[in-house]
């Protein structure tokens, strides 16, 4: 893993920061960039997996010549849906471990609407290696489904929440209902770990000594410090859906629905500010074709900024909790990009219809 770390970083510092790398080098250097990120992911660094991204973001980087176009790095990246894809889903995955829901939710749930209009028009199946795009679909969709229930700001497209509620409906009631259901769907979804560290094998060939599966700690500690985070997110939705049902509301009352104590309680209200409080990493859109794609134009993690993930707004003042519904930003964009893209099917299916002239 070492070696594999050592030449990966290699390449994406010979082709971003010397000023006269040539086109292969730099070519070499955003896709590495792209496989450091994976490798970052899978050994649960999730920051550096963020940071590996932000030579592909560099809002200062030098176009690169693609045949007789110019294209940014991010551009360039894009071009190749498979490395779009591998990119888009580990990012998805160590945002979503970062807790920062939003961004996780906003580039898979992008991602995942480009798709979904693909299968449709059969284009991702021109695309060598596309038996496995459904299976990584698939567990983008199951991320999501965690997200729908932990982030409370929806920020994926009503196409994408419908598929989600229709594939993971079940689990999803089962977490409604206090059962356990962010295990099965994160195992499902996680991509497969590993473990950085060599294995040890003069205790292997030791007689007698029990068949462990390498690797497999390194698995079970990403499920299991999600769990721990998981843990909280019950009482959590229980305490937000009784806020959003008042304007004001003593927080003697409100623990007593919570069942706990008062000096509990005043802890949970701080714990839900702070759960929800989280970095946030600005785009902004190149055109409105590449909205149409779920392409956006991203900003490097130097220029996160720190946001809220919450929908309701409630401070507290003597022993009284004054609840405020957030306001609700309005997007017009997103009802005309929706018809665009309408017109734009019902031109592609008129343009088929054969007419036979007698």
């Amino acid at each position: 893993v070492e070696t594999v770390l050592f030449y990966l970083h290699r390449l994406v510092a010979v082709g971003t920061k010397s000023k006269h790398a040539s086109a292969t080098y730099r070519y070499l250097a955003y896709f590495s960039s792209v496989t450091l990120s994976r490798l970052e992911c899978l050994l649960g660094d999730y920051r550096a997996s963020i940071a590996a991204l932000d030579a592909i973001y560099d809002p200062a980087a030098e176009l690169v010549a693609v045949g007789e176009d110019m294209k940014s790095p991010e551009e360039l990246v894009n071009g190749v849906f498979p490395a779009r894809l591998s990119l888009t889903y580990h990012a998805g995955v160590s945002y979503l471990m970062l807790r920062r829901y939003k961004d996780s939710a906003s580039i898979l749930g992008g991602i995942c609407l480009f798709m979904q209009r693909g299968f449709k028009t059969g284009q991702l199946r021109k695309i060598p290696g596309s038996e496995q795009f459904n299976k990584l679909f698939d567990r983008m969709v199951a991320l999501l489904a965690i997200l729908s229930h932990i982030c409370p700001i929806s920020v994926v497209d009503d196409a994408i929440a419908n598929v989600v509620r229709d594939k993971h409906g079940n689990n999803l009631s089962k977490i409604e209902a206090g059962e356990e259901g962010y295990e099965e769907l994160f195992i499902f979804a996680c991509p497969k770990f590993v473990n950085p560290a060599v294995p040890d094998y003069s205790q292997a060939l030791k007689p007698g000594c029990p068949a462990i599966p390498y690797g497999q700690d390194a698995y079970k500690l990403q499920v299991q410090n999600f769990m721990n985070e998981m843990s909280t997110y019950a009482s959590i939705r229980k305490m937000r859906s009784y806020m959003s049902l008042y304007t004001s509301i003593e927080v003697e009352k409100l623990a007593s629905f919570n069942d706990m104590k008062v000096g509990e309680f005043e802890a949970w209200l701080t714990c839900f500010k702070h759960k929800m409080r989280q970095l946030e990493r600005g785009t902004v859109v190149t055109s409105a074709e590449s909205a149409s794609k779920g392409v956006v134009k991203g900003v490097n993690s130097k220029q996160d900024k720190v946001g809220s993930a919450m929908d309701i707004h409630y401070f507290v003042t003597g022993n009284v909790v004054h609840v405020d519904e957030a306001e609700k930003a309005r997007r017009f964009e997103t009802f005309f990009m929706k018809q665009i893209q309408n017109n734009d099917d019902i031109l592609r299916q008129a343009e088929n219809i054969k007419i036979e002239m007698h």
